[in-house]
C-alpha cells in the first residue's frame, strides 16, 4: 500500500517540481485541460458524476489516473445453469470500456489519448445506485489523480531528464513525464525498479475481481535490466476452492480448450520458482505462502492477468512485491 501511495506521490511531486503546474479540481460535469487534475466526490454526489478530460497540449499520449475509492462491492449475476460471474452493476467507475468498483487504496490505471486529433477527449464516469432507505450500500467515495502525460513527437522518453538545452517544438522543455510513460498496450505501469502490485478491488484479500477482465501490468526496462522478481504473499485466482494450492499451465489455461472457461489466471512469461527452479507460464489456484519466481523474457517486462465469465468461490484476485534488476 505505501509503495502504491508513494508512487502517486512521486508522480505529482515530479510534476509539481518540474513544471510547478496549478491542480484543477473540476466538480461533477466538467471539463478540464490541465495538467494535474484531481477529482474529488462531491458532499452529496449524484448519481451519474462525469468529468471530461481535454489533451493540456498536441503531444499528449496518455492519462495516468491515480485513485482510492469505495463504492459497491459487485454482485452476483446470473447466467443460468447455477453460474454466476462477478460484474460492477451498483455502482462503478469507468473510463475507455473499464468497469470498476469496491473499495481500492491507491491503484491506477493508463489510458491513452491521442493529442493530435483535436476532437480528442476522455470521459470518467462514476455510476451510482440509489442510496434511499436503507440500501446498505457504503457512503460513496473517490478521490482520483489525473496526469496527461507527453511524449515528444515520434517517440516515448523512458528517462526523468530531458536535455534542456534541446528545445522541443510547442511543448516546454522543463517537462519531464518520460519516466512514467507507458509501453503502449499497458493497463498499468511500474516504473519504479520495485513495489507492490495487487488485483483491482483486492481490498486486503476480501474482495472480487471483476469477470470478463484482460489487461497487461508492464514494468520498466533498462539497458541493464536482467529479471523481473515477484513474491507473491496473496493468490486466489480461478478454481481455489478444488485446488487450494498454486497451479500452474495446463491446469489454468488448457491448449484444447476452445472457449474462456476455467481461464483465470496470471501469466507471466518464461517465469522460473526459485525453489524449485521449475518453469511455468500461466499461475492459478491459492496459495497460502510466500512463492518467488522470476521472468527473464528478453522483452517488455510485463505480467497479464486473465479474468473468464464464471465466478467460482473465493475469488479475491492477488498482490505480490517486485523487484527489476
Amino acid at each position: 500500500m505505501r509503495n502504491c501511495i508513494a508512487s502517486a506521490l512521486l508522480l505529482l511531486a515530479t510534476v509539481a517540481a518540474t513544471q510547478a503546474a496549478s491542480v484543477a479540481k473540476p466538480t461533477c460535469g466538467g471539463t478540464s485541460s490541465s495538467k494535474n487534475i484531481n477529482l474529488v466526490n462531491p458532499k452529496n454526489p449524484p448519481r451519474v458524476c462525469e468529468y471530461h478530460i481535454k489533451p493540456t497540449s498536441r503531444y499528449v499520449c496518455q492519462l495516468r489516473i491515480d485513485w482510492a475509492m469505495t463504492l459497491a462491492q459487485p454482485t452476483l449475476e446470473s447466467q443460468g445453469s447455477g453460474l454466476t460471474y462477478a460484474e460492477c452493476t451498483r455502482d462503478y467507475f469507468e473510463v475507455d470500456g473499464l468497469k470498476l468498483c469496491g473499495t481500492e487504496l491507491w491503484q491506477h490505471i493508463y489510458v491513452p489519448l491521442n493529442a493530435t486529433d483535436g476532437e480528442s477527449m476522455v470521459d470518467l464516469v462514476i455510476s451510482l445506485a440509489d442510496r434511499g432507505g436503507d440500501s446498505g450500500l457504503p457512503a460513496a467515495y473517490w478521490d482520483m489523480v489525473v496526469t496527461q502525460l507527453e511524449c515528444p513527437a515520434g517517440a516515448s522518453v523512458r528517462s526523468l531528464d530531458l536535455d534542456d538545452g534541446v528545445p522541443i517544438e510547442g511543448r516546454a522543455t522543463s517537462i519531464k513525464d518520460g519516466f512514467f510513460v507507458a509501453p503502449s498496450g499497458c493497463r498499468q505501469y511500474f516504473p519504479q525498479a520495485k513495489g507492490v502490485v495487487k488485483s483491482f478491488n483486492y481490498n486486503d484479500g476480501n474482495g472480487i475481481y471483476p469477470s470478463r477482465m484482460n489487461y497487461a501490468i508492464c514494468f520498466r526496462r533498462q539497458t541493464d535490466t536482467k529479471a523481473l522478481t515477484i513474491r507473491a504473499y496473496y493468490f486466489n485466482v480461478g478454481d481455489v476452492v478444488a485446488a487450494s494450492t498454486l497451479m500452474t499451465d495446463e491446469n489454468c489455461y488448457s491448449s484444447e480448450s476452445t472457449n474462456d472457461l476455467d481461464a483465470d489466471f496470471l501469466m507471466v512469461p518464461q517465469a522460473t520458482f526459485e525453489d524449485s527452479h521449475k518453469h511455468a507460464t500461466y499461475f492459478c489456484g491459492s496459495i497460502k505462502k510466500d512463492v518467488v519466481i522470476s521472468s527473464n523474457n528478453p522483452g517488455p517486462l510485463m505480467v497479464l492477468f486473465n479474468s473468464d465469465d464464471i465466478y467460482r468461490q473465493n475469488e479475491a484476485g492477488f498482490a505480490f512485491t517486485y523487484v527489476v534488476s
